[in-house]
């Protein structure tokens, strides 16, 4: 959905236009958009590993429990093709590897306590692989169009170094770059000691769960649904979902996080 609804360049022309003269993308694989299905779309999935000149893009967290009995994409000769294989095998053979959503970056919401089905990020499990192709991490539940868009398009045109320097947790600065807190219409309020003490209220949202001050994203500038609005501007606080640390370590979302709960936090890269 997000690929879908990127506004500023839609997805026809990232598929259909030039990219730059005479070149084009070649989506070769997604459940969604492509018209083949069943065991024709599975043997082009698996037959990309033989074409070493392409980005893998991963949605959803890696399951990796019970062999990854929990995630599928198909099968073959009859039998079920585990994600973890898949994302092993194409990942080795990618020129780059892109975690797309929070998810795919850090485990997300799947990878909750208990996390039975041993979710995990794409990054972290290739680690357990030794699989060295180097992760781009696009988080967001879900990730804003133009953060995947953009990534994609610096990719295709000039390579890892196009998109960017990467944070510490392997994000693009060019988008992952600032606090929100830090460019939030609601930091006047916030210096002003102006606290909302329930949703509704006006001012800052910090005592009813912001978590603005621990999550880097643009979301102030960029906003949602074509610039239309985004959590804060619509009266709810942010939940820090660009985050390793969403969902559990910032639950419950609506209660103010408190100085013990940040010092548990990551150091704020420089600069921040």
């Amino acid at each position: 959905m997000t690929l879908l609804n990127s506004p500023d360049v839609a997805v026809r022309s990232v598929l259909l236009d030039e990219i730059v003269p005479g070149k084009h993308v070649n989506l070769r694989f997604h459940p969604t958009l492509m018209a083949a299905s069943g065991k024709p779309a599975v043997e082009i999935l698996l037959g990309s590993a033989a074409k070493k000149d392409y980005v893998l893009v991963v949605e959803g967290a890696v399951s990796a429990a019970e062999g990854g009995a929990f995630g599928g994409v198909g099968e073959k000769d009859g039998k079920h093709i585990p994600m973890t294989e898949a994302v092993t095998d194409l990942a080795k053979a990618a020129v780059a590897v892109i975690a797309l959503g929070s998810c795919a970056a850090y485990g997300g919401i799947p990878a909750g306590e208990p996390n039975v089905t041993g979710c995990r990020g794409v990054s972290e499990y290739l680690k357990t692989r030794g699989v060295k192709t180097p992760v781009v991490n696009v988080p967001g539940c879900p990730p804003h169009p133009d953060w995947f868009v953009g990534t994609v398009a610096g990719v295709l045109l000039g390579g890892l170094a196009a998109i960017g320097e990467l944070d510490e947790i392997g994000r693009p600065k060019l988008f992952y770059g600032e606090l929100i807190h830090e460019n939030c219409p609601r930091r006047p309020d916030f210096d002003a000691g102006k606290f909302a003490r329930k949703i509704g209220d006006s001012g800052c949202l910090y005592l009813v769960g912001c978590k603005g001050p621990v999550t880097s994203a643009d979301c102030p500038k960029r906003m949602w649904n074509g610039g239309t609005n985004w959590c804060v501007g619509a009266n709810g606080p942010c939940s820090g979902c660009v985050e390793p640390e969403f969902p559990d370590k910032f639950s419950p979302l609506y209660e103010k996080i408190t100085e013990e709960r940040l010092s548990r936090f990551r150091a704020p890269a420089k600069g921040k």
